[in-house]
This record gives C-alpha cells, structure tokens and sequence, in this order.
C-alpha cells in the first residue's frame, strides 16, 4: 500500500505535470488564438487546440515521463483510445461550462485538470504499462496459498 502512495510522488509524476504544464499552455494558447482572436466558434477552435497537443502530448509522455521503450504502435492504439475519451469530455465540459456563464479558459482549465488526473492514472497502468510489468494483485497458487504479485 505504502509503495502505491509513494508512486504518485515520484519524479514520473512530476515529469508528468512539466509535460501536462507545457501541454496546457500550447492547448489553452492556440485556444484563445483561434476563439479570442480570429473568433473562430468555440467548438472548432476547442476541437482544433485539443488536436494541436496530442502528437507533443504522446511522445513527451512515453519517452520522458513514463519511458516506456516498447513500441509505440501499441501504446499509441491506447492513447487514441484515451484521446477519444478525453476529446468528448473536454468537448462537453468547455461548451457545457461556458452555456452555464463560466469563461471558456475557466472552463478549459476545469477540464484539463478533471482529464490529468484520469490520464495519470492510464498512462501509467495501461498506456505505457510495461507488457513485461505483473498486475498489482494477489493471484491464487496452485497450492491454495495466496502469492502476492509485485506491484
């Protein structure tokens, strides 16, 4: 237990919100660029500032955070997997939010954190998860003993 605690303070964490830092403001800039300057409509200029992040997104994430050397064709089946998933949520969020009077940063932000915490967790234990890397759970011995796998 001690040992999962200490994961979400190690340096993969911290590397991990450098590169999510460094992603919001390339989002949130290109963002208010296309919505606040060129007044392009806040969906397609969501749509497009979420598009313009995922390429840095996925390989600052799998070759400095997580260091996941395993072929990326795999791994970056997952992350579109997860890209869809997040695209909804940012999408509804950012729209839904500004409906309800919040400004449409305020409401970015809301979303990118809301998101991070999510994408921590499946970054880490199905993105990039090692195929050589055990489940974190105990599984039953032929012997009927329990046998604790590494976390």
């Amino acid at each position: 237990m001690w040992n999962s605690a200490c994961r979400f303070s190690s340096a993969d964490t911290t590397r991990f919100l450098l590169v999510g830092g460094l992603c919001y403001a390339i989002d949130v800039g290109t963002l208010v660029l296309l919505h606040g300057v060129f007044h392009m409509p806040l969906a397609a200029a969501t749509s497009l500032a979420f598009v313009t992040v995922l390429t840095v997104n996925f390989g600052l994430n799998r070759s400095f955070v997580f260091r996941n050397g395993a072929m990326a064709g795999p791994a970056f089946a997952k992350y579109l997997v997860l890209v869809v998933l997040n695209y909804l949520a940012t999408l509804a969020t950012v729209t839904g939010l500004t409906a309800l009077g919040l400004s449409y940063v305020a409401a970015k932000t809301t979303s990118t954190v809301v998101n991070a915490v999510a994408n921590y967790a499946a970054f880490r234990w199905w993105v990039f998860r090692s195929p050589a890397a055990a489940p974190a759970w105990s599984l039953p011995a032929e012997s009927g003993t329990t046998t604790q796998v590494r976390d």
